[in-house]
């Protein structure tokens, strides 16, 4: 069973976004995560097409920036995976180089 207050407090961090692109899109942002393919329920083509489209939805955000500081003022261990404010963000918390993904690369370079 849910700790409900924890997850009130969790949920009252999260700024309201406005026109935000990513509203209504979970299933596309879920995809983002690697954790299909990690699972074996998706491959690598299905998660970097999930990964440019949703990079392309953030490009023309008007929530964008908001979006951004939100995700910058998170300590970085409490960072969501997959996109989030038009950056893959990795395992790790920290973001990809956007780079990667065009290229197909899903690890990332030194």
């Amino acid at each position: 069973m849910p700790d409900w207050d924890t997850m009130r407090t969790l949920l009252e961090g999260i700024p309201a976004l406005p026109g935000a692109r990513c509203r209504g899109q979970v299933a596309l942002y879920d995809r983002t995560t690697g954790e299909d393919r990690a699972a074996g329920r998706g491959t690598t083509e299905e998660l970097v097409t999930a990964r440019r489209e949703a990079l392309r939805l953030c490009e023309t955000c008007p929530a964008l920036h908001p979006c951004r500081e939100y995700l910058q003022a998170l300590p970085i261990a409490h960072r969501p995976r997959g996109v989030v404010a038009g950056q893959v963000i990795t395992s790790n918390g920290r973001p990809m180089r956007t780079g990667d993904v065009a290229a197909g690369r899903l690890v990332k370079q030194p």
